[in-house]
């Protein structure tokens, strides 16, 4: 089986739209309840690791422009 870089892109496109939907039904249903949302605790942590954060941005992006660049 081999992958070709439409499908990785696909993939990666996928699983970050099914993170993102997961994340925002659960802050709907935490602000509904009047708990916490799961956001706010993903925020703290990006901003208290920001070299780690950005070495993935850019992570995310040599592999997106690996995969892109004809």
């Amino acid at each position: 089986m081999t992958f070709t870089p439409e499908a990785i892109l696909s993939l990666i496109t996928t699983a970050a739209s099914l993170i993102a939907f997961l994340l925002m039904l659960q802050e709907s249903r935490a602000l509904s309840s009047g708990q916490d949302p799961l956001n706010n605790d993903v925020r703290s942590l990006v901003r208290r690791f920001p070299r780690v954060t950005y070495a993935f941005a850019v992570l995310i992006g040599m592999l997106l422009g690996h995969l892109l660049w004809p």
